[in-house]
């Protein structure tokens, strides 16, 4: 019996190790003001008081294991000795546990002191995380509307193979939307354009635009005929339609090109810490779980959440999920990397090894990608001096000239230094995408 007491003994303290350095690991997100903060402070000490309470005990709790003489047969042995076998619920379990006659009131007064105080830190973060649940699952107007009008006409299509690619690229770029449900969004918003095109068809039949002043005027259908202007604007009918389309046709795909670019980035840092956290010879699942509650990476963070689900929600054994979740990704180098640890997994190689080298990799590839945007960046900076710079100033010179010859287009000096700057604007604007677009993830 004093082998089993000795055992119960050991499983508590080591229940409690676990809660002591959860607690501890959390702290940040606990702590957020005084109350808070005595509340952990009475939960440590407490828990440290009860660990403290079950080593008294270990010393006597052995004195009635021996080989020389036969082990006690009945609980009233130990009852009667220094030892006392008690029994008590945490965390819903009941547990038993070996502690000396004179620390009975000690122990429970800690273990109240601990249940209590650790349920005040912890009821706020469990209000937080419910809002935070409930904000997450707020219905979406715009796609309840799209699905009354076209989910039974985009369910047909999308069942029959269509948008397959749409499919797969929402998919990839971490949508909350059904395939169906997109779709039947691109159906509304297309004949919601169709209305567009119609009023922009209206506006512009009795409004005109031109380069002279009062640059916009009413149109005289005394001097225009109405069939003639009526065919200069309508194509704004079919052509607003098509524009919004095929912008929300190839929204998903955009989406899934900046995923992949945001994960490409944070890939080689996260894979660092992964290195760092497997040498430290834990359990694999734990790597994700920690890079889950970590905030430095947030697209990575993103997809060890999904990971984290598949265990979790779904059941799937680790190497499973790792591969269904590289075969989601947008990422060629984060479903290499995933997969390589499935495969890592499955033969019983050194998982921290392989993280090394693949950090080694990666980080390498970063540095020439960095290094390559660099000089495109310093080569365009030069193009722009060249063409925003000089050429406009040329090109000015140039309208000019040829408005005074007579031979160009009749415009006068004020239109033609707002033709100029406008080039110019629309330069500075494919610059500054292109620079965002290279520089961003560098």
């Amino acid at each position: 019996m004093s082998l089993e007491l000795l055992k119960k003994n050991i499983l508590q303290e080591k229940i409690l190790v676990e809660r002591l350095s959860k607690i501890l690991q959390d702290s940040s997100e606990l702590v957020k003001n005084n109350r808070d903060q005595k509340n952990f402070d009475d939960s440590v000490k407490s828990t440290m008081k009860q660990i403290e309470i079950l080593n008294e005990s270990i010393p006597e709790i052995l004195k009635n294991i021996s080989l020389a003489k036969p082990l006690p047969t009945s609980k009233m042995e130990i009852q009667n000795g220094p030892v006392l076998q008690i029994s008590h619920i945490d965390e819903g379990d009941e547990r038993e546990v070996g502690i000396l006659k004179g620390q009975r009131g000690n122990y429970l007064n800690e273990l109240h002191i601990s249940a209590q105080s650790l349920n005040d830190l912890t009821k706020k973060r469990k209000v937080d995380k419910t809002d935070l649940i409930n904000e997450y699952k707020k219905p979406r107007g715009y796609i309840k509307l799209s699905n009354k009008f076209f989910g039974n006409a985009a369910s047909n299509v999308v069942e029959k193979g269509g948008f397959r690619k749409i499919g797969e690229d929402l998919r990839k770029s971490n949508f909350t939307l059904l395939t169906k449900s997109y779709v039947a969004a691109i159906y509304f918003s297309t004949f919601l354009a169709g209305f567009l095109g119609i009023g922009l068809t209206i506006l512009f039949l009795f409004v005109g635009i031109t380069f002279e002043s009062p640059y916009i005027y009413l149109v005289d259908f005394s001097e225009v005929s109405l069939l003639l202007r009526l065919l200069k604007v309508i194509w704004f009918i079919p052509l607003t339609p098509v524009i919004v389309f095929f912008i929300m046709y190839l929204y998903p795909s955009a989406e899934k090109s900046s995923l992949k670019g945001s994960l490409d980035y944070e890939l080689p840092f996260a894979t660092i810490q992964m290195s760092a956290i497997a040498g430290a010879d834990i359990e694999p699942s734990n790597i994700f779980r920690i890079i889950a509650l970590n905030k430095e990476y947030p697209t990575i963070r993103n997809e060890a959440k999904k990971l984290m689900n598949q265990i979790n929600l779904y059941g799937y054994d680790l190497t499973t999920a790792l591969r269904n979740v590289a075969m989601a990704s947008p990422s060629k180098n984060w479903s290499e990397l995933l997969n390589g640890i499935s495969t890592s997994l499955r033969s019983g190689g050194n998982l921290s090894k392989y993280l090394d080298k693949k950090a080694e990799t990666l980080l390498f590839e970063y540095r020439l990608k960095k290094e390559k945007a660099t000089k495109s960046a310093e080569t365009f900076m030069d193009i722009y001096i060249s063409v925003v710079i000089a050429a406009p100033m040329l090109m000015m010179m140039l309208l000019i000239m040829i408005n005074i010859s007579n031979i160009g287009f009749g415009l006068p000096v004020p239109i033609l230094s707002l033709i100029i700057i406008l080039i110019v604007a629309v330069i500075n604007v494919i610059f500054l995408v292109f620079l965002n677009t290279s520089q961003k993830k560098m």
